[in-house]
């Protein structure tokens, strides 16, 4: 298999990655540029100046003839040199128009348009000789712009100590962030409101809604080799956050060889909290696939035996209550079946899972589980297999055997592996972040080592989404959140509902998420934890089009899917898009989204801790008559005393109808438009 991957300069479209009329500009230069230059959106409306002053490089973004982002400062600081934040020059501007459209492997949309200007500033530093280029593109909904160090002498080897990149944003917006952190769970806990200029800290992506009624997301995209990218708030400058790199154990924040481009940082802009999650920006900024053939990805739901082992129903070690035994994975492989999923995941089914996790057989399976029955099984019923491989933060070893293990899978039949690293994580002899610039190559060693075996990968415990699903389909979802199994370790009171309001315009930003929703006994609580997963049943089925996975699962058991009229709704549920809406949103309130895959329309809306009635034209509706298939909660139905019940029902509706919404606390409507037959 052919793979071209892209670590250190910004190269152009590959062949086949887009559609035809794709087009790129020539680049044009300046012969004498300004000290200033101003980059506009393609309609106009968004304009970014970008420029030396007093030897620094600054940037300004101005929307509608308002400034939104006022001047903020930019540069990186090498070892042993003088900051390049200061004594620059500008010595040229290239500029050229980017407008191409592209069809995603999987997607929220089939069809992506990617349309921005560009500019490439080239600078200077006459003290020392030592070249920095700032690479820009403005699109309609957002800025992006990267540093490259271009090939030049004396530069071979280096390394970065620190980046000082600042955005100037509004003190007064209310913002949406995770405290930064370099703790193996960092990102999977709950987002917090406050103003921006109580944020001290803050892992990417941060949101936030002026209040002038403009919503920005500050994020990166294309993090390859560098490490992730947090903030931190500037002591004197209230709204000000500047780039904090995660470091290495040496305190170093990226070693790095001769040219290189750094990750993009990116601004996601809109007028309405909508614009943001129907985004393209981050994917757009990074590379075309990487991978010649990709006919062996195949986006879908997935079953499994997990929820079980989360509620302590059963265990993944050896044992009587052994999850993942060969009977047991069987009846799974028959939902996979019934529902019209496309894999089964079985957590425990190898030597040494569970338990304090060392000495793991990724090929081996334990003694009650024949992996070869089980993949004649899930072969005759049409159903894949997802191997399991929960490293424990035991990294090197895995990185050992890591090429022998997808080898093994590859003969096998085996095409998926969910990766884990939960605790710790062990290179290099080192217990490190989960997020300094080695382990973000070693996530993307995996990626690239996977996709040679043509197997898809699901991590959890991994680095944050960057848009990197684009240059690497086989990388289909990942972890980074506060999912389904914080409703066990958050506590009797789990996640609150408004967190799922939330979760769109922050963590799904990047990338799309293994939430694992689908769970319709909300409170099956076989081991007496006294906790449970804070929704009603109804909210569950309207988490499949207000949350993005390429993977989804179904993630209760089979007795409990049996047992519950919702189940009917997950049965054939897709899990790659045509089309996507953002209909009626309130970060924090409720959330609204409407999915489209071919002629039928899914619609799931969700609130916080209120009941809401909300009036929704169903204008996203083509021509005609629709039946209405409507999972909502019935009268009856109480988040907090009585989560179960739902009421389905039927109504006939056409694009110019208004659909009234009763949505209980923590509850939601799903509802699935079918064209009716005339």
């Amino acid at each position: 298999m052919a793979i071209v991957p892209n670590r250190r300069a910004v190269l152009g479209a590959t062949a086949g990655a887009v559609l035809a009329g794709a087009f790129a500009a020539p680049a044009t230069a300046s012969t004498a540029p300004p000290d200033h230059v101003t980059i506009a959106s393609p309609n106009g409306r968004l304009r970014m100046t970008v420029g030396v002053t007093d030897g620094r490089l600054r940037y300004e973004i101005v929307r509608h003839g308002k400034v939104l982002v006022p001047s903020s400062g930019l540069g990186l600081d090498l070892a042993d040199r003088p900051s390049l934040t200061g004594g620059l020059v500008l010595e040229s501007v290239r500029r050229r128009a980017v407008d191409e459209r592209w069809r995603p492997v999987w997607g929220p949309d089939a069809v992506v348009r990617n349309h921005a200007r560009e500019g490439v500033l080239r600078t200077v530093q006459p003290a020392t000789g030592l070249r920095l280029d700032l690479i820009v593109r403005v699109f309609d909904d957002g800025v992006g712009f990267r540093y490259r160090l271009p090939a030049q002498a004396g530069l071979d080897s280096y390394t970065v100590t620190a980046e000082r990149t600042e955005f100037s944003l509004p003190p007064s917006a209310t913002s949406w962030s995770l405290e930064a952190g370099t703790d193996w769970n960092a990102d999977e806990r709950h987002y917090r409101r406050a103003s921006l200029a109580e944020v001290k800290t803050a892992q990417t992506p941060l949101t936030l809604a002026t209040r002038g009624g403009v919503h920005i997301v500050v994020h990166e995209a294309a993090l390859i080799d560098y490490p992730s990218m947090t903030l931190a708030a500037a002591d004197d400058l209230p709204g000000t956050l500047t780039s904090e790199l995660i470091s290495l154990p040496d305190g170093a924040k990226a070693h790095l060889q001769g040219e290189f481009s750094t990750p993009w940082r990116t601004l996601v802009i809109g007028a309405r909290a909508g614009d943001l999650a129907e985004s393209h920006l981050i994917e757009n900024l990074n590379e075309p696939c990487a991978l010649a053939d990709t006919s062996w990805i195949s986006p879908g739901t997935y079953v499994g035996v997990w929820w079980e082992l989360q509620r302590r129903d059963t265990t993944w070690t050896e044992g009587p209550r052994h999850g993942a035994t060969t009977e047991r994975v069987k009846r799974y492989i028959d939902l996979a079946r019934e529902a019209g999923a496309s894999s089964v995941l079985a957590e425990g089914w190898n030597t040494n899972a569970g338990g304090n996790w060392t000495g793991q057989d990724f090929l081996t399976p334990q003694a009650d589980f024949d992996l070869a029955e089980v993949l004649r099984y899930a072969r005759a019923n049409g159903v894949g297999f997802t191997a399991h491989n929960e490293t424990r933060g035991f990294v090197d070893y895995y990185e050992e055997h890591l090429e022998t293990i997808f080898a093994r899978y590859a003969e096998l039949g085996i095409h998926t592996v969910k990766t884990g690293y939960a605790t710790k994580f062990e290179l290099g002899g080192v217990n490190r972040s989960h997020f300094d610039q080695e382990a973000v190559r070693h996530y993307q060693r995996v990626v690239e080592t996977a996709a040679r075996h043509r197997i898809m990968i699901v991590a959890h415990e991994a680095i944050k989404p960057t848009g990197l699903g684009r240059t690497f389909p086989n990388m289909m979802t990942g972890e980074g959140v506060a999912g389904m199994e914080q409703q066990n370790y958050k506590g009797p009171l789990g996640n609150p509902p408004e967190q799922a309001t939330i979760l769109p315009f922050t963590r799904f930003m990047g990338g799309p998420a293994d939430y694992t929703p689908g769970v319709l006994n909300v409170t099956w609580d076989p081991a007496d934890l006294g906790t449970r997963v804070q929704t009603t049943s109804a909210a569950q089925l309207a988490l499949y089009s207000v949350f993005f996975s390429p993977l989804q699962m179904l993630a209760d058991t089979p007795e409990n899917y049996h047992s519950h009229p919702g189940f009917a709704y997950l049965k054939d549920m897709p899990a790659s898009w045509d089309e996507t809406r953002f209909l009626d949103c309130v970060i924090g309130d409720y959330t609204v989204a409407a999915r489209r895959k071919g002629h039928i329309w899914y619609l799931g809306a969700i609130t916080d801790e209120n009941d809401r009635t909300l009036r929704l034209p169903l204008h996203f509706l083509g021509r005609g008559r629709y039946t209405a298939e409507i999972y909502s909660d019935a009268a009856e139905t109480s988040w907090h005393d009585n989560p179960l019940p739902i009421d389905v029902r039927t109504e006939t509706v056409r694009a110019s109808t208004l659909l009234k919404l009763e949505l209980i606390a923590g509850g939601g409507t799903a509802i699935r438009f079918r064209p009716a037959r005339s």
